[in-house]
């Protein structure tokens, strides 16, 4: 089905979506360093991960691609937006996202392994 005036179908607008964000979220870090000090420092497959100050998804379709589980929050709806969408759907399912700073963190009933926290403080 043709999305907007453009005659692009719903998914492949989508996709372009995700792909401009992800070009936005990752200019800061062009040469991917983070993300191979983070997998260098720590072993995430199949780990529960909580991801601090998530932000717009720097770092979270990175996470959720080793992760088992990924609960990431960030105090901004509007940046939560845009993680959301830069997640392909292979990951989706894994990661649970909230609104909140990190003084309002309750969750005591779930257990991580590991907790990464990048430019949030």
């Amino acid at each position: 089905m043709p999305h907007g005036c453009c005659g692009r179908s719903g998914t492949r607008g989508r996709a372009r979506a995700r792909a401009r964000i992800l070009r936005r979220v990752q200019v800061r870090d062009g040469q991917a360093a983070e993300p191979a000090a983070i997998a260098a420092a720590a072993d995430l497959d199949g780990k529960r991960v909580l991801e601090v100050g998530c932000g717009s998804g720097r770092l979270t379709r990175f996470i959720a691609q080793r992760a088992a589980y990924v609960y990431a929050f960030d105090p901004k709806a509007e940046d939560l937006a845009k993680a959301r969408e830069s997640l392909g759907p292979e990951v989706r399912d894994r990661v649970r996202f909230a609104v909140h700073d990190a003084e309002a963190l309750d969750v005591e009933r779930e257990r991580f392994d590991l907790a990464l926290c990048g430019w949030s403080l």
